[in-house]
């Protein structure tokens, strides 16, 4: 593993917002291929599409390393199964998920990291098995904003250095992930720039999404 992970309890101890968990309309077009109820949310954060699938009747197991986050998600949804951890330690247990998730989190590793991340998914997610992942262009603004900042380091591959935490910032091409899901069937993959009106200061993100299927 390289750097640490994003203390997102920290960098909220004054002002921890609570979003709507709402389910993503590309993922629910897609529900009727899932094969099973098992779902693995790394980096579940509020639970934005895991309530809404525990809801559904789903088995959710949601990982992330902010306790905030959790007690929020344990609060808001009972039928939970959740876990404080890392997202880059945690076993991936073979063939128990028919749906793996990681939404707006990824890019916030070192792509090397990132990358191995994405080949444990691939790996141990059941056959038929749906990935759905969500990541930072090339497009978001962040990318110029944290490249011309003195507390960012730029390294090659779209990766930035956070120098005074020890974390990273990672931007994706859409070309890229297609790459890294290439022995996957491509549901769906889109790259869009949209302003995020939900967030309490509406900003504009590039935005990466892809889901796939194991055959």
């Amino acid at each position: 593993m390289i750097g640490n992970p994003v203390n997102y309890d920290k960098k909220s101890k004054e002002n921890f917002p609570i979003f709507p968990a709402n389910l993503d309309l590309e993922l629910k077009r897609y529900l009727n291929l899932v094969p099973g109820k098992e779902v693995l949310d790394l980096g579940i954060g509020q639970g934005r599409n895991s309530i809404p699938l525990a809801k559904l009747g789903f088995n959710v197991t949601g990982v992330d390393y902010s306790t905030k986050c959790l007690e929020v998600c344990k609060n808001t949804c009972n039928k939970l199964n959740l876990v404080q951890s890392d997202i880059r330690t945690f076993d991936i247990e073979k063939d128990k998920y028919d749906i793996i998730l990681s939404g707006y989190v990824l890019h916030f590793l070192h792509k090397n990291d990132s990358h191995q991340l994405i080949k444990n998914i691939k790996n141990n997610i059941k056959n038929n098995g749906i990935v759905y992942i969500s990541v930072f262009s090339l497009e978001d603004p962040r990318f110029i904003k944290h490249s011309t900042s003195s507390n960012f380091e730029i390294l090659d591959n779209n990766i930035l250095h956070n120098k005074i935490d020890d974390t990273y910032v990672s931007f994706f091409s859409k070309e890229e992930i297609l790459s890294l899901f290439s022995d996957f069937k491509t549901l769906l993959i889109s790259d869009s720039y949209c302003l995020e009106q939900k967030r309490q200061t509406p900003q504009y993100a590039g935005v990466i999404k892809y889901i796939g299927q194991k055959l």
